[in-house]
């Protein structure tokens, strides 16, 4: 449970973090919280990497081309000039990313010993 626990705090931060940098003045401050969520969500994989209830397979190139076109897409928005939208980029890699996080329950859930 101190385990999901971990995710939880990650993903609170990051909603937090998101908000409060669109929200508000304290975008410095929001900017923390998505890393500090983000690092407590990198944290919580690699202790189920660690524990042997997750061994990384091939759904990881989900996750690392969702952040690679996320953060392209985050930096092309910044461009005056694009040859593609930056929101499809966006959306592509948060789709990615959202592929990667099914997989990745399903493989922790099939892994689970059954009591």
């Amino acid at each position: 449970m101190k385990s999901k626990l971990l995710l939880f705090t990650g993903i609170i931060f990051l909603v937090v973090g998101i908000l409060l940098k669109k929200i508000t003045e304290m975008a410095s401050f929001g900017l923390l919280l998505i890393i500090i969520g983000a690092s407590f969500k990198l944290l919580y994989i690699l202790l189920k990497i660690k524990s042997g209830a997750y061994k990384p397979g091939k759904e990881l190139l989900f996750l690392v081309l969702g952040l690679l076109l996320f953060f392209s897409g985050l930096y092309l928005r910044g461009q005056d000039e694009s040859f593609i939208n930056p929101v499809y980029l966006m959306v592509l890699g948060i789709t990615l990313k959202f592929i990667f996080i099914i997989k990745f329950i399903q493989i922790i859930k099939s892994n689970k010993p059954i009591t």
